[in-house]
Formats: C-alpha cells, sequence, structure tokens
C-alpha cells in the first residue's frame, strides 16, 4: 500500500544505493537504507487510504562516507514535498560495527494518503491485430 511510495521518498532524500525492508544479513551491505515498520495503522474511508507508519531505519557505512549529520545534512537539503510527510526523530543514533564502518539510524512517522485502489480505473480504448493465416 505504502511501501512504494515510502522507499522512493526515503530514496531521494537519503540519496543512498537502496531502501530495503528486508533485515541486514550478517555481511552489513553498505550505502543500503534497512527500514523497519514498527506499526502501520490504516484506515480506508471514501476512496482513500491513510496510514500512519512507525519505523526506524539504519545504514550501514565508512565513517567518512557516513559522519554524524549526515542524515540531518539530507533532510535539511531535500525537496519540501519529499520530506513533508515525515517526522524525523532520534536522528544520528550510532553504533559502533567494525574498525571505521558504522552504523547510523533513525526513527520517523510516514504519514500516507491516496486514492484506495488505484488500480481500478475504465479502459478508454482496445486496439486487436488480427492475421489470416493459410493453410
Amino acid at each position: 500500500m505504502f511501501e512504494n511510495d515510502l522507499k522512493s521518498k526515503l530514496l531521494k532524500i537519503f540519496n543512498c544505493k537502496k531502501v530495503s525492508f528486508d533485515q541486514p544479513s550478517n555481511m552489513r551491505e553498505q550505502e543500503c537504507l534497512f527500514v523497519e515498520i514498527e506499526v502501520a495503522n490504516n484506515t480506508v474511508k471514501d476512496g482513500r487510504v491513510f496510514s500512519k507508519v512507525s519505523g526506524k531505519a539504519i545504514m550501514f557505512g565508512n565513517n567518512e562516507k557516513l559522519p554524524f549529520g549526515y542524515f540531518s545534512k539530507r533532510i535539511a537539503k531535500s525537496n519540501p514535498e519529499d520530506t513533508k510527510p515525515f517526522f524525523f526523530f532520534d536522528i544520528e543514533s550510532n553504533t559502533k560495527r567494525y574498525q571505521d564502518i558504522v552504523e547510523r539510524g533513525f526513527s520517523f512517522i510516514y504519514f500516507f494518503n491516496s486514492q484506495f485502489d488505484p488500480e481500478t480505473g475504465t479502459i478508454d480504448s482496445v486496439n486487436f491485430t488480427t492475421t489470416t493465416e493459410e493453410i
């Protein structure tokens, strides 16, 4: 429901290689934002879906590529239309992993509002092609 929109906005805001809803593996893939959805409250009313999504995100990276302030700076530099549905907090939580590899993260609340079941619609036109085959 909200996953694709959330993923695309996080990619734009944090300029990372990818966003994943999977658990991080033991390899600790770097420059990938791992998102953990804690609670997703959804309401469908009058053909619209409203969601309030609470979660956490972490990223692994080299200390030089992921310095303190990285997330705050990316949020500040982002297009306001991308950050508008978010409330970010606990920004720059830190866990030292191995030598210069760090794990940094933040928590968020994401508000989603969209048309319910947008795949449903009307067919405007259909084109058929016929061929005749001689035997």
